[in-house]
C-alpha cells in the first residue's frame, strides 16, 4: 500500500501517540482508523440529511416512515 504523509499539530500528535500506546496500536494505525471512521460518519450524516430533506419534500413525517416502508415492501412483494 502506498502511503502519504500529513502534518498535524504537535499537541494533537502527542494525544494520538498516547492513545495509540494505550490501545497497543501504532500511531499510523490509530490515525487511519480515526480518519476512516470520521469519513464514514460524514457520509452517514449526509445520507440522513438527504433522507430528512426528501421526507420533508414528500410530506411524510418521521413517525410515518416505518409504516411507509412496510407498505412499500408489501406492494413490492405482491408484484
Amino acid at each position: 500500500m502506498t502511503t502519504q504523509r500529513i502534518d498535524i499539530p504537535v499537541d494533537l500528535f502527542a494525544q494520538l501517540e498516547a492513545k495509540a500506546q494505550a490501545e497497543g496500536k501504532t500511531v499510523d494505525e490509530l490515525a487511519s482508523e480515526a480518519l476512516r471512521d470520521s469519513l464514514r460518519e460524514q457520509k452517514w450524516e449526509r445520507l440522513v440529511d438527504r433522507g430528512l430533506e426528501n421526507g420533508r419534500k414528500s410530506g411524510i413525517r418521521e413517525d410515518q416512515v416505518v409504516d411507509v416502508v412496510h407498505d412499500w415492501r408489501n406492494e413490492q412483494h405482491g408484484r
